[in-house]
């Protein structure tokens, strides 16, 4: 695999990326600013932004947040990865717990 390899998205993962790209394009929109002004406001060049709404380049999730903060949803962010729950299984509960080793004495000649 090449450094620079690019992952070949499921077809699932790229309806899921078509879909985040049109509610981005639809909020852009909806505030009435075309690509100039947000690729102004984010701080990178017209085309950079076009080629990010149409889904072509490789954009940076720094770029990502950057559009997502501009259009106030970068606090949601983390809805979208739930935080793990951990669930006890019975073989979990019947293991003994972990004790922490104790440090062992130093050497005479150390100390």
């Amino acid at each position: 695999m090449s450094k620079h390899a690019t992952v070949d998205f499921a077809r699932g993962d790229r309806y899921a990326v078509r879909g985040l790209l049109e509610r981005i394009r639809a909020h852009r929109l909806a505030r009435n600013w075309s690509q100039s002004e947000m690729a102004a406001r984010a701080g990178m060049s017209r085309a950079t932004y076009q080629n990010f709404e149409v889904g072509f380049g490789n954009p940076t999730l720094e770029n990502l947040m950057r559009i997502l903060g501009i259009l106030g949803f970068s606090e949601n962010i983390t809805e979208l990865v739930p935080e793990v729950e951990t669930v006890e299984t019975l073989e979990m509960a019947a293991r003994p717990r972990r004790q922490r080793a104790r440090a062992k004495p130093l050497p005479e000649a150390r100390r």
